[in-house]
């Protein structure tokens, strides 16, 4: 298991969950090797292939309907030589297998969350842990209701902003990445 920087992953147009913010989530996630991790909107995978690395025993259920995200994952999947990664063409909640899982990782809902966290609440380990990820205030709200309305225990919110150097003549000046806030969550009783 190894973190993997941003620049080694196949894009395109698809959006990716960036490096410092993938290693907090996966970090939030806290796998164990046998653990089962559904990633919802997948993306390029991002979260999920380098989840896989920690999950030993366990595998990933990697969950997107954007055709481009489809291929963009295969690929990364197979550079990657990943085999323990099960990628599903599809929406959340409707899309994800009826199995008992441990860990759930939202990228993206489509607005859906209601629905993904009820799927969650009756499907996942009695020590299920969810890592919501949210770009725009109005998910943040969301996901902390619909968290809140459900029992989750232990929310916390987490809000990381990114800066990187770029150069400006021969001087470096920073330039910020959008805000993310993590959401972290314990399965209530």
């Amino acid at each position: 298991m190894r973190h993997i920087r941003d620049r080694e992953f196949i894009r395109g147009s698809v959006p990716m969950t960036k490096e410092e913010v993938r290693a907090v989530s996966v970090a939030k996630l806290q796998l164990e090797p046998h653990h089962i991790l559904v990633d919802v909107g997948a993306g390029t995978g991002s979260v999920g292939i380098e989840a896989a690395g920690y999950l030993s025993q366990g595998s990933v259920y990697g969950i997107e309907i954007n055709p481009d995200g489809i291929d963009i994952i295969k690929k990364n999947i197979e550079k990657f030589q990943i085999g323990n990664y099960n990628l599903i063409e599809g929406l959340a909640p409707e899309n994800i297998p009826k199995i008992k899982y441990h860990r759930m990782f939202v990228g993206g809902s489509k607005g859906n969350l209601d629905t993904i966290v009820n799927h969650f609440m009756e499907h996942s380990a009695e020590d299920g842990v969810i890592v919501i990820n949210a770009i725009v205030l109005e998910t943040l709200t969301k996901a902390m209701d619909t968290l809140k309305a459900n029992r989750f225990t232990d929310i916390e919110v987490v809000s990381m902003t990114v800066a990187r150097n770029r150069k400006v003549g021969t001087m470096n000046m920073m330039m910020g990445e959008n805000p993310i806030y993590i959401i972290t969550a314990k399965r209530g009783e």
